[in-house]
């Protein structure tokens, strides 16, 4: 395995070596003073590039920077670099100062009017998003599907591929979530996909959503089993992204089911649904047969919701008795 490896490496290694001597000593005209454009020019080198041959040109590897003259820019763009890769769909990689060496082989000097990245990707053929245009495509792709989480959204640390090759011209970029949009951490999917739908090639990426919104927090501090009513209940602004399992303040009526401080925003796991039998209420409890029906007052003993019993005391006869909730605050013993 560790041969087969150091074999691989070896290969690649040979393959960079030869690609930079292809460039360097392919034959091209240096652009000079004598034969160029002026010195007041510079230009932008781009971090990934796609070339269609047979030689590279300025102008397929960088853009002008403001202040570049037409006249001048087709002149620059125009001029002959290296010989391009004959491996159509294959990028190759070459660091900045090998960029900065090939580049000096066929401008001279005027390498230095030159904004270089920290490394350039080339492709023979085909076409490329960078990384500004994929970041502009996600979030294109995500701000309509953001609306939904309402408040106020924030993109941030957009974890992306630096660029995304793509074999053919007409292959098309898709954008997809792994899961629901959420606030904090998302998985994005990009593929690129040909024009009868096939799938060619996938990267994944990672942006995570600041959802700022206002949400229901506690008046006043809350104790377990108390109601949560409006007058315990105001509204401030937070980050959904570090507050998961928010209450949106609908539903209800709720209760407690641990303490809250105030000014803390409620959780599902604060709530829970009031029970229509309380301990200790007051309860209607019926009494009911083929012949008669009988309605007295009684104290729950217990609690219950809808069709689940519980027990009670007649508050008459202090006789303790179990029943069926059959309504609010209303027992029924047959």
């Amino acid at each position: 395995m560790q041969n087969a490896k150091g074999t691989n490496r070896m290969k690649t290694g040979l393959y960079m070596m030869a690609l930079i001597g292809i460039m360097v000593l392919g034959s091209a005209p240096m652009l000079g003073a004598a034969s160029g454009p002026g010195q007041n020019w510079r230009l932008m080198v781009k971090s990934a590039a796609c070339v269609q041959g047979p030689r590279v040109l300025l102008g397929e590897i960088a853009d002008p920077l403001p202040g570049v003259d037409a006249r001048t820019w087709a002149t620059l763009s125009k001029h002959k670099l290296w010989k391009a890769s004959d491996k159509r769909g294959r990028p190759v990689t070459v660091s900045r100062d090998k960029l900065h060496q090939v580049l000096k082989h066929y401008m001279g000097t005027m390498v230095n009017n030159l904004v270089l990245p920290s490394q350039l990707t080339v492709q023979t053929g085909g076409k490329v998003v960078d990384a500004e245009e994929l970041r502009n495509r996600v979030v294109a792709f995500l701000t309509p599907r953001a609306k939904d989480l309402g408040g106020e959204v924030v993109f941030k640390d957009l974890n992306l591929p630096m660029h995304f090759f793509f074999d053919n011209e007409y292959d098309k970029l898709s954008i997809n979530l792994t899961d629901t949009i959420k606030p904090g951490r998302n998985q994005i999917q990009l593929k690129a996909v040909s024009s009868e739908g096939k799938i060619l090639s996938s990267k994944a990426g990672t942006v995570f959503l600041n959802v700022w919104k206002a949400v229901p927090v506690a008046a006043k501090p809350l104790n377990r089993n108390e109601r949560v009513t409006k007058d315990k209940v105001t509204f401030m602004r937070v980050n959904l992204a570090y507050k998961p399992e928010l209450w949106d303040g609908t539903g209800g009526p709720w209760r407690m089911t641990r303490t809250l401080g105030r000014g803390q925003p409620f959780t599902a796991t604060h709530l829970e649904p009031v029970p229509l039998i309380e301990r200790g209420e007051k309860v209607t409890l019926v009494y009911k047969n083929d012949r008669i029906q009988l309605s007295i007052k009684a104290e729950a003993l217990g609690e219950a919701g809808m069709g689940q019993q519980v027990g009670v005391r007649n508050l008459q006869s202090k006789r303790t008795v179990r029943g069926t909730v059959v309504g609010d605050n209303m027992v029924l013993v047959r």
